[in-house]
């Protein structure tokens, strides 16, 4: 009877232990994301201020309503796409690590920026600054993401195919892709006048402060789908991070997803790239901060913890920068720490 009554309660202490570590985590996720949100709302805030009440009074003009709004009319729309950009490119970046399972890469590595850059000069270069292809912000977009989205398919077709190590492959492939780009861009650029070489580099050098607002309201959307599609694939990114014949086994056609996953990415990084420019290491410094506070390997809270993180960094980054006028721009200063930290991450774990 006592033998048998033991044997009885130890599995009810086991679901009970399971419980508790279940509540906990449902309660940690919970105080991340009050403590995001937060800053959030406290980097709008300081950004909308940055850019209204203390300004005036810097420049010592009057603090009119008229004025107000007009500078809330142009801040508004640069925080929604710093927002909707920043979330997307966490999710991209995400996706992307879970698929080659590596911590410090990026899809940037395969020569999205590049492909981006090229295709602008060769716009210019070919048809002129007066062209449609250049002077319509939509036709230019479709040009380009058409481009970006197009080479990635056939990189992605040709790279991933047979062979067991398709994924360094391919990423050896971006990156000999982006010097090639690189070096024709350069060489276009210096042969083209010095007036569509500007214009170039106006176009190419996409910051959080002359985001075109015309782009917002097709790119916004876009982006939001975007998002909303790849978090609810969350169960098939947890399939996919335990391997290739796990996923297999699981019964998930694990070739046929990753091509399909990466088609997504390289329409990610088109919409973002065209929109508030390159941001390589902004997803990367997201998501590996999510993995440290969540220490979880299920997608679902890794994205929507990895997005928001991401937002509050470029948000209250830029609204820091606003407020003590900054010379250097909040994307160096990303940069920066991301090349930092991808240092540190392979010097401490000796892989990458």
């Amino acid at each position: 009877m006592g033998m048998a009554k033991q044997k009885h309660e130890t599995p009810v202490q086991g679901i009970s232990e399971f419980d508790k570590m279940k509540k906990a985590s449902r309660k940690n996720l919970i105080t991340v994301f009050s403590v995001v949100i937060g800053l959030l709302a406290v980097g709008i805030f300081i950004y909308i201020m940055s850019r209204t009440h203390v300004k005036a009074w810097r420049l010592g003009v009057p603090r009119t309503t008229t004025a107000f709004n007009s500078i809330l009319g142009r801040s508004i729309p640069a925080i929604v796409a710093m927002v909707a950009s920043s979330f997307l490119i966490a999710i991209v970046s995400l996706s992307f690590q879970t698929i080659v399972d590596s911590k410090i890469l990026t899809p940037s590595m395969i020569g999205f920026d590049s492909i981006f850059t090229g295709t602008q000069t060769l716009v210019v270069f070919l048809f002129g600054t007066a062209s449609p292809f250049f002077l319509n912000p939509y036709v230019n977009f479709v040009v380009s993401s058409g481009t970006m989205v197009l080479l990635s398919f056939l990189m992605f077709t040709a790279v991933m195919r047979k062979s067991r190590n398709n994924i360094i492959f391919l990423l050896m492939f971006g990156l000999v892709l982006s010097g090639v780009l690189s070096s024709g861009t350069r060489y276009l650029q210096t042969i083209m006048s010095f007036y569509e070489f500007t214009q170039v580099q106006a176009l190419v050098n996409v910051s959080l402060n002359n985001v075109n607002t015309a782009l917002i309201y097709l790119i916004v959307p876009l982006m939001i789908l975007l998002s909303a599609f790849m978090i609810a694939r969350h169960k098939t990114f947890n399939v996919i991070s335990l391997g290739a014949d796990q996923a297999r086994g699981l019964g998930v056609d694990y070739q046929k997803q990753l091509n399909f996953i990466l088609i997504l990415i390289a329409i990610g990084m088109s919409l973002s790239t065209a929109l508030i420019g390159s941001l390589t290491f902004l997803g990367l410094l997201a998501v590996n901060f999510a993995r440290m506070i969540l220490k979880t390997h299920r997608h679902l809270p890794l994205f929507l913890v990895s997005g928001l993180v991401a937002v509050v960094t470029l948000v209250l980054g830029e609204a820091i920068v606003e407020l003590i006028q900054g010379a250097v721009p909040v994307t160096v200063v990303i940069n920066l720490v991301g090349c930092s930290w991808i240092f540190y991450y392979i010097i401490r774990n000796n892989k990458i």
